[in-house]
C-alpha cells in the first residue's frame, strides 16, 4: 500500500466532551499517513481547548458558527491530503478503518469513494441495535437515489473527484452529504463498498439529524437538484422511477416522524407518499414498509418487526385511522377507504403468521375480507410472488465477525 496523505477532517462544535475519543480513534488508525483538521465551528463551550490540547498532528481552526457543511469545506480547503475522510467529532472509527477503505480506493483508481458499515453506539459508547453492513458496490446512483445509504463518517473520496464535483452545499442545512453523493455518481465515478463495520457512531440528544421537522423539505430539495442534473441517465429520467423516488423519500421520512411521535407531521408526509398514486394503500407492502422502517435504524429487520407485532399493528391502525380523518382528503385516496383497511389487516396477518401468532393472524384475515373481499383476494394472489414489501432495503444485517464485535 503507498503512503498517500489522507487528510481527516472533523467539524465540531460543542463537543468538548467527544473531541478527545473522535481524534484519538484516528492517531490509533494503522495507516498512518493521516493529517488531522479540526474546525470548530463556532462552539460556546470548551471544544477549542480540548482540541488544541491533542498534540501536533492537529491541525485547530476556528471559524464562526456556519454549520456543518461550511465547516467540512473549510477543512477541505485547508487540507493538502490526495484523499479526504469526514469524521464527525462524536464519532470514533476502528483502527483499521483508513488503511482497510485505502486498499479498495487504491486497487480501483477509476472509484471517486469507498465507504462502509457502522455501529450506533449510546451517549457513552455501548454498540446498541445491530451493527449495519452496505452492499451496493459500484455504480451505486439509482440506490441512493432511494436513500443515503452512507454518512460522511463512513467515506473517503479521492481528492481530484471533489475537484470535479464540488465540495458541500452550504444552502443545505441537511442532506448536504447526500447531495454530494448524488454528485458524485452522477459523474459517473463508481463507489466502493467495503463489507465491514469500521465506525462507532453516537447517539445522543444533540445529533443535527434529529431535526426532522425540516428534514423532509431538504430531501426534497436534493432529489429535485438530482433529478435536474443534465448527466442523469436516460434510464432514471422515466416518470415512474421519479413517483417511486419521492415516495420512497415520504415514507421513509413519515416513519422517522410517527417513530418520534411527530403524528401531525408524520401523517402530511404518508399523504404526501400516497397522493400521487392512492393505489398503493390497497397494497399490503405499503404497510408492511411504513412498519419496517419506525423501527430503529439499525434493527430493521423481520426477526424484529414479528417481535414487535402488537406495536406495529397499533401504530398502523392509528396510522391508517388518521390519515383517512385528515382534513381535506383528496377524494381519490377518500374512495380507497375500504381497499385500504384491507390491504393493512392483509399486512397484519402475514405479520401475526410470520410471529406464530395464529389466532391474531386468523382474524386479521378475517377483517381484512370483512373490509373488501377483492382487495384480499388480489392482495393474496400478490403475496403468493413472494414480495411482501416494495421497497428494498439499503442496509443488511452485519454478518462477519469484525461486524460482530464492534
Amino acid at each position: 500500500m503507498s503512503d498517500a496523505t489522507v487528510s481527516v477532517i472533523i467539524p465540531a462544535y460543542n463537543v468538548g466532551r467527544f473531541i478527545q475519543d473522535a481524534v484519538g480513534s484516528v492517531l490509533a488508525q494503522t495507516y498512518a499517513a493521516c493529517e488531522i483538521v479540526v474546525v470548530d465551528d463556532g462552539s460556546t463551550d470548551d471544544t477549542c481547548e480540548r482540541a488544541a490540547a491533542l498534540g501536533p498532528r492537529v491541525t485547530l481552526i476556528r471559524q464562526a458558527n456556519a454549520g456543518a457543511a461550511c465547516a467540512r469545506n473549510t477543512g477541505i480547503r485547508q487540507s493538502l491530503g490526495a484523499y479526504v475522510a469526514f469524521l464527525d467529532a462524536d464519532d470514533v472509527w476502528l483502527p483499521e478503518k483508513v488503511a482497510h477503505v485505502m486498499d479498495v480506493l487504491e486497487r480501483d483508481p477509476a472509484a471517486g469513494a469507498a465507504y462502509h458499515g457502522y455501529a450506533a453506539t449510546d451517549e457513552e459508547g455501548t454498540v446498541i441495535g445491530q451493527p449495519v453492513v452496505p452492499h451496493h458496490d459500484g455504480d451505486v446512483l439509482e440506490p441512493l437515489f432511494f436513500g443515503c445509504f452512507f454518512g460522511p463518517p463512513m467515506v473517503i473520496v479521492r481528492r481530484t473527484c471533489l475537484d470535479q464535483v464540488g465540495l458541500f452545499e452550504p444552502a443545505l442545512r441537511l442532506g448536504q452529504d447526500w447531495d454530494l453523493f448524488l454528485r458524485i455518481a452522477l459523474a459517473g465515478y463508481r463507489v466502493r463498498c467495503v463489507p465491514e463495520v469500521l465506525v462507532r457512531c453516537r447517539t445522543h440528544g444533540g445529533n443535527s439529524t434529529r431535526a426532522l421537522g425540516t428534514a423532509a423539505s431538504f430531501g426534497r430539495t436534493v432529489l429535485e437538484r438530482a433529478f435536474a442534473d443534465p448527466r442523469l441517465p436516460a434510464r432514471l429520467r422515466t416518470d415512474a422511477f421519479r413517483a417511486s423516488v419521492y415516495r420512497t423519500h415520504a415514507i421513509f421520512m413519515a416513519s422517522r416522524c410517527l417513530r418520534a411521535d411527530l403524528w401531525p407531521d408524520g401523517l402530511s408526509l404518508l399523504l404526501e407518499a400516497v397522493r400521487p398514486d392512492p393505489r398503493v394503500l390497497s397494497h399490503p407492502s405499503f404497510y408492511l414498509d411504513l412498519a419496517l422502517r419506525t423501527l430503529p435504524v439499525t434493527d430493521q429487520t423481520w426477526d424484529a418487526l414479528t417481535r414487535r407485532s402488537g406495536q406495529a399493528a397499533a401504530l398502523l391502525i392509528r396510522a391508517l385511522g388518521g390519515l383517512l380523518q385528515m382534513p381535506d382528503l383528496p377524494a381519490e385516496v377518500a374512495r380507497r377507504k375500504r381497499e385500504a383497511w384491507s390491504a393493512l389487516w392483509l399486512a397484519l396477518c402475514g405479520l401475526h403468521g410470520l410471529g406464530r401468532r395464529y389466532p391474531a393472524a386468523a382474524t386479521s384475515l378475517g377483517r381484512a375480507f370483512l373490509a373488501d373481499p377483492l382487495t384480499a383476494t388480489a392482495a393474496l394472489a400478490r403475496a403468493s410472488t413472494g414480495r411482501w414489501t416494495s421497497i428494498a432495503s439499503t442496509w443488511q444485517p452485519a454478518r462477519s465477525a469484525r461486524a460482530g464485535n464492534a
